[in-house]
């Protein structure tokens, strides 16, 4: 085989090969998506609603005492704990044991 025709061969199936790593052009799905938006807005309550104001169900001394202790809390910092004492106290975790009701398990 001629040398010329080596290099043609060989420059062809190089062209070959570097076409199959060329980029393709994507088009994305018109639906992709519509099952994300479908959940958002299942989720929404009222979607033509408006936000309320305040506490709703309230009368007006009621809520405004609801409206400054909330916003009290933000005043100070809470009080500090120690590191040492997590888990003890309240007696609502695990390693409380049940109230003495008079019978046995």
């Amino acid at each position: 085989m001629k040398p010329f025709a080596k290099i043609i061969i060989s420059s062809l199936t190089l062209s070959m090969f570097l076409g199959g790593c060329a980029p393709r052009e994507y088009t994305m799905d018109p639906s992709m998506g519509i099952a994300v938006h479908e959940s958002l807005t299942a989720q929404i309550i009222n979607p033509n609603g408006t936000l309320p104001i305040g506490p709703q169900g309230l009368g007006g001394a009621p809520s405004k005492a609801v409206m400054d202790r909330y916003v009290s809390t933000f005043m100070a910092p809470p009080p500090p704990t120690s590191v040492f004492a997590i888990g003890i106290g309240s007696g609502s975790g695990a390693m409380t044991t049940p109230a003495a009701t008079g019978s046995t398990p």
